[in-house]
């Protein structure tokens, strides 16, 4: 729907969330369509497709890339879950397969030929040089979690949707009446005269009484209150400290060598030249001219191949592989200078000639003993560390305390006297103890005496199990332990209070029809007349105005006088323009408030179409599956 006035929906964590239902053709609403189950294997069914957990298991790893890529940090599988990105992703995927459906059912064909077009064009496989280039391709869809095959059907997928969704797509146009009053809305600007009084400026703040003090402190406790501390027991098993204790002998390195042999091996790869067409016979002729000595650059010219897939780089039998076994087995079997028979693909009909060969590259042991020592040490302290963690859960089963399973397999329990949720001391510092986080994430899940499960932690190479031995409650901090803050808060408090208390002095003043160069330099400050400015703030540059301060002063007419607090300041302005906006149809910015109608209107016909087709196509959802599927 249209949201142009929808500001409440502007912030980083919204926009992530509506950005999951953001498809190649268009946003989606969520739906109601979390009902009923679906098959075991299958997180949802949608008609007669099944969307697969190992589907779902993908498109969730993609989507943490994605979201880590946004924040510029690493997001957990736990966090997103807990951000709702799970269903909404079961949610996306289920509309999905509607237009699939829906597509299907109207018999829409795609080419290979349209396939080839829409990759080709797709500027994430570009080089420097604005070309396709196939290397980047193909390392690009490795790292997004595809395959040649999987991403050749989903292109086509995509294709036959945007075709069957054009109608809606392309039909749609917004009225002029309705973009002309979104833009008059959007574009209006007005002007301002502005006294901002600074709370930093107002330094004639008192000193502060003992009580006056000790008040404030108690008037305002939840801003000085210590958080609720646990103190627990743990016992911590990490794989590092068993590797430690372990020695290889010159059998079992060379062991771990011949099992990770793979892991110290360059495959050879081969550099290769191809004309690519699609279809046989166009294939089958540029063979003949290949064969009668003609080069590959003059034969897909010949041919109408497009000479940016000529030269494709260098390929290990795996990338080959990617195209069809059978080519990776053909192309690997030709010596340096050797040219293919006629090959297939989803990509089209090929023949391939092998331009350089580098020959697999193995290294040796004694090159890699000092890694591969390291890797077998914590191997085998894996294994034990699963072994440990039993044994000591069944010596805690079997009654015995944490300190006594902790000596009987060689640790000594961990005490910590308290921590917060963050894994936190009192003294706002990371506790002494490994794995602090992970110890409070436990311990905050307990009640007192209550143990933990044994939790798996630093990616299965810890294991923590906690015993919560008290509970402090949330409490006010004493005084002389936050005087500073307090001290400054009271301050604060103050400059705060003087500051309202002169914009109230400026704003009646002004009202009463005092210029604002007067009133502000009457009461110690300066006047400033802003740009005109949109109910966005567009325009103010450095004359930045609170928010509800832009909108209140949309509500006036001229002269109308409005104030408000923001942070670190209060600010006091009178209306003294209205600027009307000039609906331009050819100025941009008219262009994209229409554009946005076009798309808000085609969002709601969208929205319709997914509604009808649940009524054509059975949707359900198995919560089941979806809660198991990691």
């Amino acid at each position: 729907m249209l949201d142009f006035m929808r500001k409440s929906a502007n912030t980083i964590f919204i926009k992530l969330l509506l950005g999951l239902l953001i498809l190649s053709f268009a946003a989606w609403g969520i739906g109601d369509i979390f009902r009923g189950r679906a098959a075991n294997t299958s997180v949802a069914s949608v008609g007669k497709t099944d969307i697969s957990v190992e589907q779902y298991r993908a498109e969730f790893t993609r989507e943490l890339q994605r979201m880590s890529q946004m924040f510029g940090q690493e997001i957990s599988r736990e966090q997103a879950q807990a951000m709702g990105v799970g269903n909404l992703l079961v949610s996306r995927l289920a509309q999905t397969a509607l237009i699939n459906e829906g597509a299907k059912s109207l018999g829409i064909y795609v080419s290979d030929q349209q396939i080839l077009d829409e990759i080709h064009k797709t500027p994430e496989f570009f080089n420097e040089a604005g070309r396709f280039d196939r290397n980047i391709f193909i390392s690009t869809l490795s790292r997004s979690g595809f395959n040649e095959n999987s991403y050749v059907a989903r292109v086509r997928q995509n294709i036959a949707r945007q075709q069957f969704l054009s109608p809606i797509r392309d039909g749609v146009l917004a009225p002029k009446g309705l973009v002309d009053a979104l833009y008059s809305f959007a574009a209006e600007q007005r002007r301002a005269d502005v006294i901002r009084i600074e709370h930093a400026s107002l330094l004639n703040v008192k000193t502060p009484s003992p009580e006056e003090l000790a008040k404030f402190h108690t008037d305002n406790a939840a801003n000085f209150m210590a958080p609720e501390y646990r103190k627990l027991t743990a016992i911590v098993l990490e794989a590092s400290t068993i590797a430690d204790t372990i020695t290889l002998s010159d059998a079992e390195l060379q062991a771990a060598y011949d099992e990770h042999e793979g892991e110290f091996l360059t495959p050879e790869k081969r550099t290769l030249r191809q004309v690519l067409v699609q279809d046989e016979a166009t294939a089958t002729k540029a063979k003949a001219l290949l064969d009668g000595g003609k080069s590959m650059t003059e034969v897909a010219a010949e041919v109408g191949a497009n000479p940016a897939m000529v030269d494709i780089g260098a390929f290990t039998t795996s990338d080959a592989s990617n195209l069809s076994p059978d080519i990776a087995t053909a192309v690997f079997a030709l010596p340096k200078g050797g040219r293919s028979d006629v090959l297939q693909s989803p990509l089209g009909w090929h023949v391939f000639e092998v331009v350089d060969i580098q020959p697999t590259v193995v290294k040796a042991l004694a090159d890699v003993k000092d890694e591969l020592t390291q890797k077998a040490k914590i191997e085998r302290a894996l294994t034990a560390l699963y072994e440990l963690s039993n044994q000591v859960e069944d010596k805690l089963g079997g009654g015995m305390t944490f300190e006594e399973a902790a000596t009987s397999v060689g640790l000594q329990a961990i005490h910590v006297a308290a921590l917060d949720a963050q894994g936190l001391g009192p003294d706002g510092k990371a506790v002494d103890a490994p794995y602090g986080p992970d110890l409070a994430r436990e311990a905050f899940k307990l009640t007192d005496g209550q143990d933990s499960q044994m939790t798996e932690v630093a990616d299965g190479k810890a294991f923590v199990v906690v015993r919560l031995d008290g509970v402090t409650p949330p409490a006010l901090r004493p005084l002389d332990t936050v005087m500073k803050d307090v001290s400054e808060a009271w301050s604060n408090q103050q400059r705060s209070q003087m500051a309202a208390g002169l914009a109230q002095v400026a704003k009646d003043r002004m009202t009463a029809g005092e210029s604002a160069a007067d009133v502000a330099a009457a009461i110690g400050f300066s006047a400033t007349t802003t740009q005109p400015f949109t109910r966005e703030g567009k325009g103010l540059q450095n004359n930045a105005l609170p928010a509800n301060l832009i909108r209140e002063l949309f509500t006036l007419s001229s002269g109308g006088v409005a104030s408000a607090a923001g942070t670190g300041a209060h600010t006091v302005a009178r209306l003294t323009d209205i600027v009307q906006a000039n609906s331009n149809i050819e100025s941009a910015e008219y262009k994209a408030v229409a554009d946005k109608a076009r798309g808000d209107l085609q969002g709601d016909l969208l929205s319709q179409l997914a509604f009808a087709l649940e009524g054509v196509y059975d949707v359900t959802i198995n919560h089941n599956a979806i809660a198991d599927a990691f």
